[in-house]
């Protein structure tokens, strides 16, 4: 959509909630590119051009998105359905991609140095989480370090 549409849209009475709406984005997304754009709202004149040089308003509101989160694109079928059988991406270079995205932490620990670890998340049993709680306080170990040691194990067994 160009701001030109949307700077309409909103003389004639539309709010950016419902502008977003329309086009599927939120207000906030909205109001940061039209600002990127160049322009400001007070809630006596609206939305004006304080900008320099000529309006954008043949542009499109997306070319103006600078440090402002995506939004999250949903999928038809939810997160439990959804299978990688159907891509043609091997499980392998999934994992690969799926690696180089997330930004490495380094650190040093007593049994390795310099281990590099990939910040990870996932859902627990609740009552194996609380199990897991107790038993890092009483061996003054971190969380991550006993599911660390854990999986270490499981993974040496199937071997």
């Amino acid at each position: 959509m160009k701001i030109k549409e949307i700077l309409d849209a909103i003389k004639q009475g539309k709010t950016l909630a419902e502008i977003g709406k329309d086009i599927g984005v939120g207000k906030e997304k909205l109001s940061a590119s039209l600002k990127n754009a160049g322009y400001s709202f007070n809630r006596k004149d609206g939305w004006f051009f304080s900008g320099q040089g000529e309006q954008p308003v043949d542009k499109d509101y997306t070319e103006f998105i600078k440090g402002v989160k995506k939004a999250n694109v949903s999928t038809k079928e939810p997160k439990n359905q959804r299978s990688n059988k159907d891509s043609n991406i091997p499980a392998k270079e999934e994992i690969k991609q799926a690696n180089e995205q997330v930004a490495p932490t380094l650190e040093t620990t007593k049994e390795r140095s310099n281990v590099v670890r990939k910040r990870s998340s996932f859902d627990l049993d609740v009552e194996l989480m609380k199990e897991l709680k107790i038993q890092a306080v009483i061996h003054d170990k971190n969380i991550y370090e006993m599911v660390e040691t854990a999986i270490r194990q499981y993974l040496k067994d199937l071997n």
